[in-house]
Order: structure tokens, then sequence, then C-alpha cells
């Protein structure tokens, strides 16, 4: 029973440590704090210690109500209208079991001395049918007068400290990071009435100060506003209303209130932020994080967060299978950010035992699902905000997706477009109190205006002077806005572009065909010459430093460069063991294979070396739509193309390097993205692929044997920098 309630519903660390969180909340503390120690390294002393200053419990309480596993206080309480709670099934106290092997609980009313209870968890692990969970005895005490927790030498006029022993899992760095980042999306305090203090006394820096030892702080919520384009609605307390604003850059410019037509709905707050291409920029500045690692829209109960909503891969929402169906029309996670907020005193929002998600009941059909009101004149409540925020982004700001009746991006298009989100908002429902502001209206739309003209007139100086055969592919990008947005004027410039398309494809068809024939084996030993010498001068390099930080006496800097000289050695042992294998020459026998499913085996094997040495560089494969492609190929000059496409990568200090398979109508893709330096701008990315040029400091030879595999695999390739920091290596085959 105590392993099914505890460590079965509770089933990540992660979420033990937020329970006991909601728990210190619903106590009435103004913070807690979590301490780990020793728990970095499976050692027998680790603990986590979670503190609060909350109302504390008495001897009886801890007996007569903790020890009651069917007992909830909060839940009593929250019959008898005394507010919402955190949680409120009781079992929150099972995390203790499911983060350690044994439990020490103090506590302490302000009219109590301090009480200890002492348990053991593999005491209630007995295989034996005819024990009772009660069976188990248990004896909580009073400390003696004066006594404080071993653990807490503070003098607190009331609260409780949990000390759990015999960590069961290990709290290094890695999970450490983990864990701050979940408690930063997970925690929203808006008003900064609860705070959660995050320390560790295992991990410090170079300097011996600590890493993790501070209050959690979710920094989005406070700067990203004036960023951004977004919808921000109440429900009233009593349910009546619903109060609308749209916000550009932080300024309000249409407000509105609307009858509440969902029954259920109460006392909730939303706001949901588009986030175009600053934004998103602005995002990882401010996160650490790009939006797709950090998440979409995600909802809150009385506080915290309810997972798995808005998780980077979670589509709670359908916005993306709405997106795929409207294409640039509609807006999916990529493009939204947001923070549903529900304060639930009727409990008509009722968490699963799991704590992964709600229960599908009515109050959460009128939240979320459209289905749950087919045939009726209205959608449920965050599909309306989406709706809301695309007719204003879509038909009002991009000027590029909208085609207004005069050609002209105008004041009056962009009215309509406001006027229009009144009437979309709601088929039904008393409007009142409706706020535009026009003269702000007018402001942003001539910004708009000359943003266009700006755009207009750079790219006619750009393509001026240049025949369809020299446009660049930026060129052609924006070529193709200004094409859509002005069709009928750009229609025979457009077929001319067309023509050129396929023409280019012909002519890179022949060239690489032509090359992939001219290829000796001379050659090729010169690539894997070059691609030995590589490493070599990097395991000289590792071993140089190494020797320096042992004459200093830092170990263990220097053990971190020799394992990095042990991971390059390991794959020069492969690539000779490779060469010298009887019968299977790599060097000029191909197969004929899948050879996206040889890339993601590969880079497995790179992984695993990686982990092997601890290195602090996280390599990973990724083909999410399944997409494959058959090649005659040698396996050797694969793998060559990945190593020099992942040493790039790597002389630009990245710490992420993402290998994408994909695909699309017309085209394959193998893209190496990662999260270095950008490309230095004085180099045009074509440049890049000559021999000789290097911006790394390496030989110029890297990038040059990357195209020359490329094309006797008849692949294309590019290289660019990504908006959010980085640069992707692209290689493309038709179709």
């Amino acid at each position: 029973m105590k392993d099914i309630i505890g460590q079965g519903l509770i089933n990540n660390s992660n979420i033990a440590i937020i329970e006991l969180i909601k728990n210190a909340k619903d106590a009435g503390s103004s913070k807690v704090e979590i301490v780990f120690s020793h728990a970095h390294a499976g050692d027998p002393t680790s603990t986590i210690v979670v503190r609060d200053h909350g109302a504390g419990m008495s001897l009886d309480d801890i007996a007569s109500k903790w020890l009651n596993i069917a007992y909830s206080e909060k839940r009593v309480s929250a019959r008898q209208g005394r507010g919402y709670y955190a949680g409120e099934k009781g079992i929150g106290r099972f995390s203790c079991d499911r983060l350690g092997a044994k439990l020490d609980l103090y506590s302490k009313r302000h009219d109590t001395a301090w009480t200890h209870l002492e348990i053991n968890w593999a005491d209630f692990e007995l295989d034996d049918p005819a024990k009772q969970i009660s069976d188990i005895e248990l004896h909580p005490a009073h400390l003696g007068a004066g006594e404080f927790p071993r653990e807490d030498p503070s003098d607190r006029p009331s609260g409780t400290t949990l000390v759990i022993r015999s960590v069961r899992e290990t709290w290094g760095e890695t999970e450490l990071r983990k864990l701050q980042k979940e408690l930063e999306r997970f925690v929203i305090d808006p008003h900064g009435e609860f705070k959660v203090h995050f320390k560790s006394n295992d991990i410090k820096d170079k300097n011996s100060k600590l890493v993790f030892d501070g209050y959690i702080e979710n920094k989005l919520l406070s700067r990203i506003d004036e960023k951004t384009i977004a919808i921000s609605s109440a429900i009233s307390s009593d349910g009546t209303t619903i109060r609308n604003e749209i916000h550009h850059l932080g300024h309000v410019i249409l407000s509105y209130e609307m009858d509440n037509p969902y029954d259920s709905l109460r006392n909730i707050r939303a706001k949901i932020h588009y986030l175009s291409q600053n934004a998103k920029i602005s995002f990882k500045a401010i996160t650490g994080y790009t939006s797709t690692e950090y998440g979409s829209v995600m909802l809150f109960l009385n506080g915290f967060r309810v997972m798995p909503y808005g998780e980077p891969k979670d589509d709670w929402l359908q916005l993306n299978e709405r997106k795929n169906q409207g294409n640039s029309r509609y807006l999916g996670t990529r493009e939204l950010f947001g923070l549903i907020e529900v304060m639930d005193e009727a409990r008509a929002f009722v968490p699963v035992s799991s704590r992964e998600g709600l229960a599908h009941n009515t109050a959460f059909s009128q939240l979320t699902d459209d289905d749950a009101f087919a045939g009726a004149a209205k959608h449920a409540y965050l599909t309306t905000l989406v709706r809301t925020l695309e007719k204003y982004v879509v038909e009002g700001m991009d000027w590029d997706r909208i085609a207004p009746e005069n050609e002209q991006f105008s004041y009056e298009d962009l009215l309509a477009s406001v006027n229009a989100i009144v009437k979309a908002s709601s088929k039904s429902g008393a409007f009142r109190k409706i706020f535009i502001d026009e003269p702000a209206l007018r402001k942003i739309a001539r910004q708009k205006v000359e943003e266009v003209k700006g755009f207009v007139s750079t790219l006619m100086e750009r393509v001026a002077d240049k025949s369809v055969y020299e446009l660049t592919k930026s060129d052609k990008r924006d070529l193709k806005r200004y094409v859509e947005r002005h069709e009928g004027a750009l229609a025979a410039r457009a077929e001319v572009t067309e023509a050129y398309r396929e023409k280019a494809n012909i002519e890179t068809k022949r060239r690489l065909f032509a090359e992939a024939h001219s290829s000796t084996d001379a050659q090729r030993i010169t690539e894997i010459q070059h691609l030995i010498g590589l490493w070599g001068t990097r395991i000289e390099d590792d071993i140089r430093d190494a020797m320096h930080h042992l004459g200093k006496g830092d170990v263990d800097e220097a053990t971190r460069f020799l394992e990095g000289s042990f991971l390059l050695i390991k794959k020069i042992n492969k690539l000779s063991a490779i060469l010298t294998k009887a019968n299977f020459n790599l060097m000029t026998d191909s197969m004929n294979l899948d050879v996206f499913e040889y890339v993601m085996e590969y880079i497995e094997e790179i992984r695993s070396l990686n982990s092997d040495v601890g290195s602090n560089v996280d390599i990973a494969f990724v083909n999410d739509d399944a997409t494959a492609l058959r090649l005659n190929f040698s396996p050797l000059e694969v793998s060559m193309l990945m190593d020099n496409a992942i040493s790039n990568s790597m002389k630009t200090s990245s710490r992420h390097i993402l290998v994408k398979a994909h695909s699309d109508q017309r085209y394959h893709y193998l893209d190496v993205i990662d999260d270095g330096a950008p490309l230095d701008p004085r180099f045009a990315a074509e440049d890049l692929f000559k021999v000789g040029i290097t911006t790394t400091n390496g030989s110029g030879i890297g990038l040059s044997h990357v195209r020359e595999i490329a094309g006797r695999l008849d692949a294309t390739t590019s290289i660019s920098s990504n908006s959010i920091g980085g640069s992707t290596l692209r290689l493309r085959w038709d179709k």
C-alpha cells in the first residue's frame, strides 16, 4: 500500500519535491528552503532538507492527521469554505518515501514544543499478506526543552522541517539544473507572497563558491511583456464577466468586456504571447532557453504548474494540428507562450492521482475542448483567446501574410483587424466597455509602413544589378515574400525565378555527378590524413593543457583534458580497425543503406563515447517524421563527413549539437544544428566551403571535405547562422 500510494503515484523525483513545496505553501509559509547535502554521489549520509515557516503540527496532528493515509486537512478546509489549496489528496507526504529511504520529521506549532517523528520506509516493505499497514509502530515524541532539529538550529515560532535521508537518486549538477529549470517553470508567484530557496552544498565552481544557492525566480514574467504582442484575459471570481486586452509591446491598444458564456469557469487569468523572431531572441536572452525548449502555453492550478501541459512536446490545445491545416494563417506552439492561472475554490478542476494532468470533466472541456461545443455558436475559452490573438497578428500585423484591397499596408487595415477581433471573440453575448487606442494604432501602422518601405527599398538595391542566376538564397526568399504580397505586378518575375530554380537544380546535379566520378583514392587518403591530423592536434593540445594543470596541482582540470584525449584516441583506433579490416575496403566499396539510419547509429556511438569520458558537449539525433533515404555510399566517408561537421561545431564552443533528419514535399534534409558562435560576418557563407578559409583557427579543410563527400552523395550543402545563436550546416537531397 505504501509503495502504491508513494513511489507508484508520485512517478518522478522532481514532482516529489514540488509536492513538498506545495505542502509548505498550503501550511501558510512565506518561503520554503530546499537543501541538498552529500547527494551528488550516492553517499549513505546524503540528505535533502525541506524547511518551511508555516503553521506547523503538534504531536497530536502528526499522530492523527499526518500519519492517517487518507486524511487531508486541506480537503476538509476546502469543504468548509476556507479557501483553495495547491494539493488536496493527502498523498504529498509520500514524496518523502519517493526521495529517500528514511525520514526525520520535525514540526512545531506556535503553542507547542518541537515534535520529532522518525520513519524507516523499509519497515513497511514486508512481503507478508497478513500484515496491516497499521501494524508498524511509529513513535512521534516531543523534543526536550530548548532542543531544535539537528539540521535546523534556528528558533522558529512554528514550521516543519523534513530531513530525508539515504537519498534514493543521485543529485549531481545535471539533475539539479533540470530541477532548477522545472521549479522556475512550476512556481508562479507574481505578487511575491511565496519564495523557494534552492541550495546544494555539494556543487561548487572553480572559486569554491556554491553553484546552487539562491531563490528560484521566473525572470520571464516581468520582462517578456514589452517584447511581444499578447492577449490577456480574466474571468471574474463570480464567473459573470470576461475582460480581454490586446497588448502591443506592453501597451494596451484594445480592451473590452463581455458576458461569460462558460458556466463552469471562474476566477481565471490568462496571458498568451505571440513570439515573433525578435521576441524569440529576447526569450532566449531572458531565460537561457529557446522558447521551444522552455515550453508553450502552461496551466497553473492554485499557484502551481499542472504537468504536462505546455511541455515542449505537449500540444494540449491542439495548436499544431490546427496550424498544419491552415499554414501561416494560424499560430502553433513554436509561436506562442502563455500562462493560464486557475484559482479554484469550488474544486471544479480535479488533478488526477498520477500528478499528470487534470480530469477531463466539464470545466476542463469548457477551458480547452472545442468538441464540447459542437453545434453551438462558441469555442472553448482558450481556443477563443488564441483565435483573437491570431486576428490581430496575422491579419493586422504581418504585412507579408495579407493582401489589403488598396495593396498598401495602412491604419485602415490594422483598425479593420482590431474591429474583427471583437466580432470574432464570440458569436453571441453583450460587449461592454470597448476601448480602442486609435492614436497608438496609427503610430503602429506608420511604423509598419516604414518597415515595409525599408524592406522593399533594401531588396531593390540588393537585386537591382543582379541577373536571376546571381540571386542569393536570401534574395530569393525575400523576393518570394514580395511576390506573394504583390502577386499580379510581379507574376512575370516569379516565373523567371521558378525557371532559374529548376535550371539551377539540373546544373547542380550535373556538377555533383561529374565530381563524384573524378574523386580518386589518393584524394580520399588525403582527406583521411586530414581527419587523423585534426584529432592528433587536439590530443596534443589536451595533453599539454593537462600537464599544465598538473603542474599547478589542479588534478580535476587535468583529468578533464585527459578524458577528452581518451575519446579521440578511441576514435582513431576505431578508424584504424575499419581501414585494416579484411575484405571490406570502406574507402572504395559502397553499400546501399538508409543513410539517415546509419547517421543515427553513428551519432549514438559518439554519444556513448562522450558518456564514457564525461564530455560536456551534448550530441543528439532526431528524425521525428521517420524520413528515410536509401543511397549507395561508403560508410567510412559518411562517418568522416559527420566527424568534420561535428568538429566544426565544437570549434565554435557549442555545448549542444543536434543532428536532425527531416523532409518536405520536395527535399530530404540532414541538418547539423549547434548553439556555438554564429558565422563570421566577414565571410560569405559560401566561401566557408573553400579550402583554406577558416574562422575557427583550424586548417580550412573540414567544411571543404564535407562538401566533397556530400557531392559524392548527390547532396547540396549550405551553412547559415541561427536566429537564436549558433549555426546550421545543411545537406539537401532532391526527392
